[in-house]
């Protein structure tokens, strides 16, 4: 291996590390306090990380928690996904709600009572991110039908996580996956590739 893959290799797992550091300083601080209370500096004290590297990689406490929150929920889901039934095609919905359901503090400190207007829009573009990659090789349908599906679905999906991390009523991954399949299920049982 060249001295030049080495380095490329080492400085990888430094972003790397910076990225889940920081991701990891904004989901604690979100768990002690609301989201609008929380600063850039608050964010580098708790990762231990300087200004500069911070906006070398995000460009503001939004940018980090939509990319490093939908990234993380990219890996959680491909782990998460191993017990899930592909054929079914809101199966994405359900590993979804699995991942809320085992986080639900995190969950609640994005979709809670205290969360504002900018967690719920990060939180519905990071879900419709990952149900557009989930779905699409799922679904047959032209572009702009399938952009509007996944907004409907991503808003309702949405719901359900706050649901399922809300204590009271308690409600189960599985009973909101089925609300999910009763209600939408047949229109896009219709619309899945083979069919």
């Amino acid at each position: 291996m060249s001295d030049g893959q080495d380095t490329t290799d080492s400085t990888d797992r430094r972003v790397r590390r910076t990225r889940t550091s920081l991701h990891q300083a904004l989901i604690e601080l979100m768990l002690d306090r609301a989201y609008d209370r929380i600063t850039v500096r608050d964010i580098l004290d708790r990762a231990d990380v300087g200004r500069s590297t911070f906006y070398a990689h995000y460009r503001d406490k939004d940018d980090l928690l939509l990319r490093s929150s939908t990234d993380y929920l990219r890996a959680a889901m491909d782990k998460a996904d191993a017990g899930t039934d592909a054929a079914e095609p809101l199966a994405p919905v359900r590993t979804l709600f699995r991942l809320a359901a085992d986080n639900p503090e995190v969950y609640r400190a994005l979709l809670g009572r205290k969360s504002g207007t900018v967690l719920l829009r990060t939180t519905r573009v990071m879900v419709g991110q990952i149900l557009a990659e989930r779905l699409g090789d799922r679904l047959a349908m032209p572009e702009d039908e399938f952009t509007t599906t996944v907004t409907f679905l991503s808003w309702g999906v949405v719901g359900m996580l706050g649901a399922i991390a809300e204590p009271h009523p308690p409600l189960s991954a599985e009973e909101a996956y089925q609300h999910v399949v009763e209600l939408v299920g047949p229109g896009l049982t219709s619309r899945v590739r083979g069919g």
